[in-house]
């Protein structure tokens, strides 16, 4: 199991906030859409990691410009790990890549896994050392210079990624992931038990099972019993 000296109930408990208050921010916004939601989501979530463990000063918060998309990198200086929370379907499709011809911010992350990280089982069926574009590992390599001017450290010695799936703006699930350049999963350690379920969870899953439930009784057709009389 993946052993990490970071807390990991202050951890989900800040991503479960964030999520809240994203909801909260929708139902009281008055707009027609919510197109943005989805970004939203992320700002509050990395707002809420912030301030829950900005009272520690082991730890730094730095945003990542990607263009549209901001991923922000928290670094434990105690640890020298690097962390970054990832959307579990995101971090589905980066494993499932053949080829990269254009680079992820996770690629360059991942190049600090290299003190753990083995070979891919198949290097004699594949040629995986041919992953990465020339162009890509020059992004990449380019990536991580900018990663070190941004922390102001050079002496990172892995990258955790924590890898979470909510529904809606409830988190049902996360983990923490620490994974070889090459997106094999070295060791992982599984944080969904700590997850508290929230008043929302328990209402939407009682009002579920009340509707299935009458919705069986109204398909019931009960046939009136009619007392024939005598001849």
């Amino acid at each position: 199991m993946l052993e990490l000296n970071v807390d990991k109930k202050r951890f989900v408990d800040a991503i479960q906030n964030g999520l809240l208050q994203a909801r909260d921010e929708l139902y009281t916004s008055g707009t027609l859409t919510n197109n943005r939601i989805h970004m939203q989501k992320w700002d509050y979530i990395v707002t809420e990691l912030k301030r829950a463990f900005s009272t520690d000063d082991r730890y730094a918060f730095v945003p990542l410009d990607r263009g549209l998309f901001k991923p922000v990198m928290m670094f434990d200086k105690e640890s020298k790990t690097l962390y970054t929370v990832m959307k579990r379907q995101n971090f589905e499709n980066l494993m499932a890549r053949k080829a990269v011809t254009k680079s992820h911010y996770i690629d360059a992350l991942l190049d600090y896994n290299y003190g753990y990280q083995e070979e891919p089982l198949q290097i004699d069926i594949f040629d995986d050392h041919g992953l990465f574009s020339t162009n890509a590992e020059l992004q990449i390599n380019d990536l991580k210079v900018n990663i070190e001017s941004l922390l102001g450290a050079d002496d990172v010695t892995r990258y955790v990624t924590i890898v979470v799936d909510f529904t809606g703006f409830s988190l049902t699930d996360a983990k923490a992931v620490l994974c070889s350049k090459w997106l094999n999963i070295i060791e992982s350690d599984a944080w969904s038990e700590i997850i508290t379920p929230s008043y929302e969870d328990t209402v939407v899953q009682a009002e579920s099972e009340y509707v299935h439930e009458s919705s069986i009784k109204d398909r019931i057709t009960v046939e009136p019993k009619v007392k024939r009389g005598l001849a």
